[in-house]
């Protein structure tokens, strides 16, 4: 059965399919990236991105490389996704990205509102003269860092928007199984898999296609929830026990985690994915917030269930932002002053 496309993804300058086109008609040198401590939905676009972009340029026999690369490499946990062996990392190979991003010609940013969240490229990806083309769904994106931006802050994923985006542009016919996968999972884990706040039809319509294009959406979501290792499984349990504060008054929930409880069981920030997700499982919570200590910086992740506006939230904290319901922000304070600027918002002792 064919579906309906949802023809209402925005472009900065209105809908103009023909403008992406164009952009990568005439690339010849790509590079494609997504913000730091990327999440399912973040390297979900790059990898669907890379084979996406891949089948356009075989099909029309234009000699190109393309190179995805993520500030951090990619997570582990998001390692069986397709193409991820071919991801460069920031992190571990910075020299090989500044270099690969002064020869591009075309920059492909993902799952971002500011250049700033790419990090460590962040810097070579500003000073770079290559045309840059944002595809994003928070509020707020920097427009004016990019040629074209692809942005629609209703959407629930920035997979969820790359899927209208290339159906529009070039039929269901650009899609294979590793595309489909990708958008799947970044489509999955940025909705809770269909649980969080989904007003949009155009999730389920993207949601319906997707699973007819030759991929396992039990075996996808298998492989989103049982990844734990048994530090991370261990870490979620001492976190919710022992880190977690919770203020039945304002409906709000704290959790504040150090550097030195990271260290003792063992765990990174990526292994921290979801975490804040479990705290919203408490009925009487309407609001969660996730403080987490970091190398010169903190980093806060907030999330709601009906009445909180997280992004004011984040942006009146620490200039943050996001979503209404999810949202994130990061502090330069010390950690127990960014805890002290949190408890005064939400209401509570300091």
């Amino acid at each position: 059965m064919e579906i309906e496309c949802r023809y209402d993804v925005k472009f900065v300058d209105g809908w103009q399919p023909e403008a992406l086109k164009k952009c990568l008609a005439g690339a010849h040198r790509i590079v494609m990236t997504a913000h730091s401590n990327a999440d399912g939905d973040a390297v979900g676009s790059l990898t669907a991105m890379f084979a996406l972009i891949h089948a356009i340029t075989q099909s029309g026999n234009q000699a190109i490389s393309l190179t995805p690369m993520l500030p951090d490499g990619c997570p582990e946990d998001l390692a069986w996704l397709p193409h991820t062996d071919l991801i460069l990392s920031g992190k571990s190979d910075l020299q090989r990205c500044q270099e690969t991003i002064r020869e591009a010609d075309l920059i492909v940013c993902m799952d971002l509102s500011t250049l700033d969240r790419t990090g460590v490229l962040a810097e070579s990806i500003k000073a770079s003269q290559a045309r840059k083309v944002l595809f994003d769904h928070h509020i707020g994106p920097d427009r004016d860092a990019f040629d074209l931006v692809v942005s629609d802050p209703e959407i629930s994923s920035t997979c969820e928007l790359i899927y209208w985006a290339f159906r529009i542009s070039y039929g269901r016919e650009v899609f294979d199984g590793d595309s489909a996968a990708s958008l799947f999972t970044g489509l999955c884990t940025d909705t809770g898999t269909f649980t969080y706040s989904n007003r949009q039809q155009s999730i389920y319509l993207a949601a319906g296609e997707l699973s007819q294009m030759g991929i396992d959406p039990m075996e996808i979501n298998r492989q989103i929830k049982n990844v734990f290792t048994e530090a991370r499984l261990k870490f979620f349990g001492y976190a919710m026990s022992q880190l977690l504060t919770v203020y039945p008054e304002q409906q709000a929930a704290l959790m504040v985690i150090r550097k030195e409880d990271m260290q003792r069981y063992g765990v990174e920030s990526a292994d921290l994915t979801g975490l804040v997700n479990e705290v919203m499982k408490l009925h009487i919570v309407d609001c969660a917030i996730l403080v987490r200590e970091e190398e010169n910086r903190v980093r806060l992740s907030l999330r709601s269930k009906r009445f909180t506006d997280v992004n004011q939230m984040a942006g009146e904290l620490f200039n943050g932002g996001g979503h209404t319901r999810a949202a994130g922000a990061t502090s330069f304070l010390s950690l127990d002053e960014t805890v002290d600027s949190v408890k005064r918002k939400l209401g509570v002792g300091v």
